[in-house]
C-alpha cells in the first residue's frame, strides 16, 4: 500500500508495523520448522482451553468481532460516530485485507486445527479448515489498530484488549492454538497500519463533535 501523500509517519506506528512483521514471521517460522506444537504451546492452549464452560457465554459475542460479519458492523459503527470517510474505509479496508490474507497464509502454511494435533481439546465452537493464522485474530487486530491513534490515549489500551479478548476467546473456544492468533494478530497490526497509511491518516483523531445549542 502507498503511503498517501501529505500523510505523517510517526515513530509509534512504524514500531507497531515492525512488531506485527515480527509476529506474523516469527510464528510462521516456529510452525514451518517445528511441524508440530511445541510443549510450551501445548501448555498455554491447556490453561486457556481448559477453563470453566461458564466463560463461553460471556466471551462468545465479544469474540464475533472478529469474524468478518461482525467487523462490517464495527465499521459501520465507526462511520456513524466518528464521520470520517478516510477512517471508515480504512477500517473496512484493513478488516478485508486481513481477514483474505488470513485465509491465504493458511494455504501456505497449512497448519491443521488443535482438534488434529492435541489428544485432548474442548471444542466449544465448530471450526472447519485451517488453523494457522487465526483470521478472527488478524480482523480485531487490523480494525483495532485502525482506530486507536484515532482516539483519545485513554481508550486505545481498551481497544487493544478488546482485540486480545477475540484472540483469546479463539484459544479457549479450541479453534486454534496460540501460535495461530499470535501470528493473526501480527497480521491485523500490519493490515491495521498500513491502511491507515494509505488513507492518509498518519496521527489523525476524530474530528471534533459540535458543540451543543
Amino acid at each position: 500500500m502507498a503511503i498517501a501523500a501529505g500523510s505523517r509517519v510517526r515513530p509509534g506506528e512504524v514500531v507497531l508495523v515492525v512488531g506485527g512483521a515480527a509476529l506474523l514471521a516469527g510464528s510462521w517460522v516456529i510452525v514451518a520448522a517445528k511441524g508440530d506444537v511445541p510443549p510450551w504451546e501445548e501448555g498455554t492452549f491447556d490453561a486457556l482451553n481448559e477453563l470453566p464452560d461458564a466463560l463461553w457465554s460471556v466471551v462468545w459475542a465479544p469474540m464475533q468481532l472478529g469474524s468478518l460479519a461482525g467487523s462490517l458492523v464495527v465499521v459501520a459503527v465507526i462511520h456513524m460516530v466518528g464521520r470520517n470517510v478516510r477512517l471508515t474505509l480504512a477500517a473496512l479496508t484493513a478488516s478485508l485485507v486481513a481477514w483474505w490474507s488470513a485465509k491465504g497464509v493458511k494455504a501456505l502454511v497449512s497448519r491443521a486445527r488443535p482438534g488434529a494435533l492435541l489428544s485432548r481439546v474442548n471444542l466449544r465452537e465448530h471450526a472447519g479448515g485451517l488453523g494457522y493464522v487465526s483470521g478472527h485474530s488478524a480482523v480485531a487486530f487490523a480494525l483495532a489498530s485502525v482506530l486507536a491513534p484515532s482516539l483519545p490515549g485513554r481508550w486505545r489500551p481498551a481497544v487493544y484488549g478488546a482485540a486480545t479478548v477475540v484472540a483469546l476467546a479463539r484459544v479457549y473456544s479450541g479453534a486454534h492454538l496460540p501460535l495461530d492468533v499470535i501470528g493473526g494478530a501480527g497480521l491485523g497490526v500490519l493490515a491495521g497500519t498500513l491502511s491507515r497509511w494509505a488513507f492518509g491518516l498518519g496521527g489523525e483523531g476524530l474530528p471534533p463533535r459540535p458543540a451543543a445549542r
